[in-house]
């Protein structure tokens, strides 16, 4: 159960309680209902409080944002501990390592960074409801960030989709680049024929990344990636078509057989798996406004 307190100011006395939940603090109308019909969902100075309710300078307006029946108790919990980056009230931030999913599907059922987050979450006696905001492949390395009740989903989801939100990866590409910086737009879709495997289509859907080569290699390069969109695959899908596959994909390298012939000083051929990692990610608290 998460609880959010404001001080009502003087330019927003007279306000409607709907209005100052809507306007002022941003919640939709079906998160006013929700806590409208939560025991205690919506009070003013302590005592329960209608909608309707003007608001007066100095009252304190307090609203529950989830109950206890919204909790992620079907997650069996993952008795190890995540690696934690950031944490607040509404959002986790945790590292997730190559070779971990992020949620449970078939064939990990427990072990993954949902349930890990669920057993951290419970030694700790905390109710949290677990959103991810963005997904990782299995293979990819690097941050997840969870909200911890769908207001805080909602509104971190949003700045994803405005931008906002802003993630930076690091791959290690295959090939010399000509260019060291450039952005790939080539529309992604689904290959045909294919379960698992996307690519370059003119009918796909659109699909922006932009690169840049931080260091090159005898036959490889260290390159940082930013997205203005979130394809399935993106990353992988557009340095394949470039002629640069990331080191170690064996989904989208031409030759599965195929390695880089890079200098041994940096172990690029030992890499059995796609070399890619989220190495950062910039938001903003959702409901402080700051900048994390």
């Amino acid at each position: 159960m998460n609880k959010k307190t404001y001080l009502i100011e003087k330019a927003e006395k007279g306000l409607t309680i709907q209005q100052y939940l809507k306007q002022i603090a941003g919640f939709s109308n079906a998160q006013i209902r929700s806590m409208k019909f939560t025991e205690n969902g919506i009070c003013l100075g302590g005592q329960r409080a209608r909608v309707t309710t003007r608001l007066s300078e100095g009252d304190v307006l307090e609203v529950l944002l989830e109950t206890k029946n919204s909790s992620s108790a079907h997650l069996l919990s993952f008795e190890q501990m995540p690696d934690i980056l950031y944490e607040d009230a509404d959002v986790i931030a945790v590292n997730k390592p190559a070779g971990m999913a992020v949620h449970p599907s078939h064939g990990h059922y427990q072990d993954t960074l949902a349930n890990q987050l669920a057993y951290y979450f419970r030694k700790n006696t905390q109710q949290v409801e677990i959103h991810s905001i963005g997904r990782l492949d299995l293979e990819t390395s690097g941050i997840v960030l969870f909200a911890k009740h769908r207001a805080a989903a909602a509104r971190v989801s949003r700045q994803r989709e405005d931008g906002r939100l802003q993630k930076t990866y690091l791959a290690i590409c295959s090939g010399i680049f000509a260019e060291k910086n450039g952005t790939l737009n080539g529309a992604i879709a689904p290959l045909p024929g294919s379960l698992m495997k996307m690519c370059v289509s003119k009918d796909g859907k659109p699909a922006v990344t932009h690169y840049q080569v931080q260091k090159q290699y005898m036959e490889a390069a260290l390159v940082q990636l930013t997205l203005e969109t979130g394809r399935t695959h993106q990353i992988r899908v557009h340095m394949a078509d470039a002629g640069h596959p990331l080191i170690g994909d064996r989904l989208y390298f031409a030759d599965t057989d195929q390695k880089a012939d890079v200098d041994a000083e940096n172990c690029f051929t030992g890499i059995k798996r796609a070399a890619l990692h989220a190495s950062r990610i910039c938001f903003y608290q959702p409901f402080e406004g700051k900048r994390i």
